[in-house]
């Protein structure tokens, strides 16, 4: 069973612009003197705009969201929140409107929206999957310390995001990691989590619905972060394997995760072509830890940075731009 993540099954976005695209960004501002459309970013359910501000010609990316029965959606209320957060692992959200009037398709309606920083080189779906940058250890390590860093600020100020994944983390134009879309994400106090997640990033919980710890869910889903970046693109399970490719129980990698993690890492090395020692004896117990199924035997953010394999090498700043130029170059 291959585990490899694909264009296909796993994302369905558009980088590229067209006139249809521009009209309906057009249509959406057509007498907006702030902003000149540039190319369309995102077509997920709130799409994202890369616009030029005309009195700068500075980028930033613009998030759409309609308004619902006469108000702004509360997606849009709920990511507002998060332009409180400032952190170099955090992507900025500069500005926002609650109200704009629009015409679309000749009908007069009012949007929502976000104006943010733009995150030239994508996500790291693209920077993985796409452009397949090689990660070697030491940029795992550099790319983890930086998502850890973002989590662990959203965390200290009584926050989590509960949908982290490869598409929801951004590279800037110092190649930079930045945690984006909030629109699902969670502060303390306010009560149900309204989200479930993402499969096969998730934590159990958050797919059982019984999620009560969302630091500790945020946990889980930056260990299954870690291991795409160490295996650029292969996940460790996926959700409903059995039930959709019709394979016994036995080889459900989830199952074998929990219950024989000796095979589970034999088994990924040979998807990988490897041999077993390319999973080191730090990197298994820390991805092991943090994926634990059960919320409270998972390491805090702090434990997380007191982990052996955290505490080896990673670029510096310089480093990582001279690497990863060139990997850019040619891909």
């Amino acid at each position: 069973m291959n585990c490899a993540i694909t264009p296909e099954s796993f994302k369905s976005t558009s980088d590229s612009s067209t006139m249809s695209e521009e009209t309906s960004f057009v249509d959406l501002f057509p007498d907006n003197p702030n902003f000149s459309y540039v190319k369309k970013l995102s077509d997920a359910k709130f799409p994202v705009y890369l616009v030029s501000y005309n009195r700068t010609g500075h980028y930033y990316a613009m998030k759409i969201f309609p308004w619902e029965d006469e108000a702004p959606t509360p997606f849009f209320t709920n990511e507002v929140r998060f332009s409180q957060f400032q952190h170099p692992n955090i992507v900025n959200i500069v500005h926002y409107d609650f109200e704009q009037d629009t015409s679309s398709a000749a009908k007069a309606t009012k949007i929502s929206y976000l104006l943010m920083e733009y995150a030239k080189y994508g996500d790291f779906f693209d920077v993985i999957i796409s452009y397949k940058i090689p990660f070697n250890e030491m940029l795992v390590r550099t790319y983890f310390h930086q998502l850890i860093e973002g989590v662990e600020t959203l965390h200290s100020q009584g926050a989590a995001h509960l949908d982290l994944k490869l598409e929801n983390l951004l590279m800037d134009e110092n190649y930079c990691l930045k945690i984006a879309d909030f629109d699902l994400s969670y502060i303390y106090g306010d009560g149900k989590v309204k989200t479930r997640g993402t499969k096969n990033f998730r934590a159990p919980e958050m797919y059982n619905g019984t999620c009560t710890n969302p630091k500790a869910a945020d946990v889980y889903s930056a260990g299954i972060i870690l291991f795409l970046f160490k295996t650029e693109g292969l996940v460790p399970y996926k959700e409903d394997d059995n039930e959709n490719e019709g394979e016994p129980k036995s080889l459900d990698m989830d199952v074998m995760m929990k219950t024989d993690p000796k095979k589970f890492w034999e088994k990924h090395a040979e998807f990988l072509g490897k041999k077993v020692s390319f999973f080191s004896e730090d990197f298994k117990s820390l991805f092991m830890r943090m994926t634990k199924p059960r919320p409270e035997e998972r390491p805090t953010i702090a434990q997380i940075k007191s982990s052996r394999w955290y505490n080896k090498e990673v670029y510096s700043e310089e480093g990582l731009h001279a690497y990863m130029s060139e990997k850019f170059a040619r891909a």
